[in-house]
């Protein structure tokens, strides 16, 4: 998700001991390897579909059965009071590294990830944009996804995060802002509130149901190829010929849409219609023999691919979205 600062640090704290102590319980052979195979980087799911080991962000989202033996972990997962989607513990081994990348998907556009260091040091440095920062154990931090980001663990530890992903509240946001606004007025985050341990509390969870729809309405899809051309515009070092072409196809392809989806709605016989219209665009775009940069300096014909067209229909979600309404 697009932030106004690379970083912020949220002033909440947490029991170190507490948490290192109930993550240490796992074995080897139940981390799951990265999902884009990058070396000295593993996954434990704590929040997913179903509540099964897999690295899903579409569908309704369970507590896994790793979660619930962790009972201070659950109670600052629940302690935000926000909805949450995919969430694990995340390990990268020493000398390994989170390789340069952009979060371009349709989850990562309306999302952010909350980071809780348990296990690191001071050689675990966090890149984001022009920035850096070593996030200490037990602080709580959020990043701008949408820019050019790694992580990079120059030391021979394996370092473990609690990583909570969250669209946000209007409630959350306010804090970010608030906090954002005195780390820019005092050159410093305010001073963290320590979240304890308490043992036998119950924590109730709030969980996606719904994150994404059979077929994406027309008002949705629109937004989200608004937003690309935008930045391609906004890109001074684009050749504005080229910018206009794209986005002349990129606006077809949202009028042909809302006209199917008029037509069709979630029924299955709109699917192969859906389908041949995703297929013709991205051979029309895919023809066309350039292409310009939005802001992060990725390519705007595949930010609008991952973005969009990946999530544009979900055929295999029609039957969790029928399910969760008639339950």
């Amino acid at each position: 998700m697009k932030m106004d600062s690379e970083f912020v640090k949220l002033p909440l704290t947490f029991d170190v001991d507490r948490m290192m102590q109930e993550t240490s319980q796992f074995e080897e052979g139940v981390w799951q390897p990265h999902p884009g195979r990058h070396a000295g980087n593993s996954a434990l799911p704590l929040i997913s579909y179903g509540g099964l080991d897999n690295d899903d962000f579409s569908g309704p989202m369970q507590e896994t059965p790793h979660l619930q033996k962790c009972e201070y972990i659950r109670q600052i997962t629940a302690n935000f009071g926000e909805v949450l989607g995919r969430s694990r513990l995340m390990r990268l081994a020493g000398g390994s590294e989170v390789p340069i990348h952009v979060d371009a998907i349709y989850h990562w556009h309306r999302h952010v990830r909350i980071h809780i260091p348990i296990v690191t040091n001071d050689q675990v440095i966090f890149h984001c944009g022009t920035r850096e920062v070593n996030m200490q154990a037990g602080e709580c931090w959020l990043f701008d996804s949408w820019r050019n980001h790694k992580v990079v663990n120059h030391s021979e530890e394996t370092r473990i995060h609690l990583v909570l992903d969250t669209s946000g509240s209007s409630r959350f946001w306010d804090i970010v802002e608030n906090t954002l606004a005195y780390y820019r007025n005092n050159g410093d985050y305010p001073s963290p509130q320590l979240l304890d341990y308490m043992p036998g509390k119950q924590a109730s969870i709030l969980l996606e149901k719904y994150n994404i729809t059979p077929v994406l309405s027309p008002g949705e899809v629109e937004g989200l190829v608004e937003d690309i051309i935008y930045e391609m515009r906004d890109n001074q070092a684009n050749d504005a010929i080229k910018v206009e072409a794209l986005a002349k196809q990129m606006l077809r392809f949202c009028k042909d849409w809302r006209m199917l989806y008029s037509l069709f709605g979630y029924e299955d016989k709109g699917i192969p219609q859906y389908l041949s219209l995703l297929k013709n665009t991205k051979q029309t775009l895919s023809k066309m023999p350039f292409d310009v940069q939005v802001k992060n300096g990725q390519l705007s014909k595949t930010i609008l691919f991952a973005r969009v067209f990946t999530a544009a229909i979900s055929p295999v979600v029609r039957q969790d979205f029928a399910q969760a309404l008639n339950g």
